[in-house]
């Protein structure tokens, strides 16, 4: 290589890693990219992306250490390094605690399903309380509506009632007063007569 001077076998291996690092860059890249919905990650590109692939974006917690040098000859290296730990640093894992499916895991595992399961239960049998007590109002106000209007028709068919006897009472106190004032008998008022008396009785009580 230029900066190392390498030859040989040394060159060879330089080259390897070389490439390693470079599709270590490219699975970075990948996991840090917004547009990326990460249905594809390059790990299989390279032996040393695989090995690692657990631990960038996986289910493990990585510490990653970039060395620089102070060298005024290494400028170039050390931003390409900066820049590449600038890139590793926005990669997000999501660790979760490993657990042995033993009995005690299984058991908890099935009581949360078990709770879950309860509460979407109880859910759904509010729910349904809640419908039947509606139902139940709904067909309490339609009665009520209709012993209401039950209510009302017989009122105005007494109401009726009313007004025609009240007028067939009106009526016939007109037809006495008009016969008491213009009827006479044997130089008498025809209500002075008995028989008169007797009728007017009568029709006072068919009145009332």
């Amino acid at each position: 290589m230029r900066v190392t001077g390498a030859t040989g076998k040394r060159l060879e291996e330089c080259k390897k890693i070389n490439q390693s690092l470079s599709a270590l860059g490219n699975v970075i890249a990948a996991l840090t990219d917004p547009r990326q919905t990460r249905n594809h990650i390059p790990y299989r590109d390279s032996k040393l992306t695989r090995l690692l692939e657990d631990s960038l974006g996986g289910n493990c917690k990585t510490t990653m250490m970039a060395m620089i040098s102070p060298a005024y000859d290494s400028f170039a290296e050390s931003l390409s390094t900066l820049k590449f730990a600038t890139r590793a640093k926005k990669v997000k894992n999501e660790a979760r605690i490993n657990e042995d499916l033993d009995h005690r895991a299984l058991l908890r595992k099935y009581e949360l399903e078990l709770k879950k399961l309860r509460e979407e239960l109880e859910q759904r049998n509010r729910h349904m309380v809640d419908s039947e007590a509606v139902l139940r109002l709904e067909q309490q106000k339609k009665r009520a509506e209709e012993d209401k209007q039950l209510a009302v028709a017989a009122l105005e068919a007494n109401s009726k009632e009313f007004i025609k006897e009240k007028e067939e009472k009106k009526r016939l106190e007109e037809k006495i007063k008009t016969l008491n004032s213009q009827l006479l008998q044997g130089g008498k008022k025809i209500e002075d007569t008995p028989q008169f008396k007797s009728a007017l009785e009568e029709k006072q009580r068919a009145i009332r």
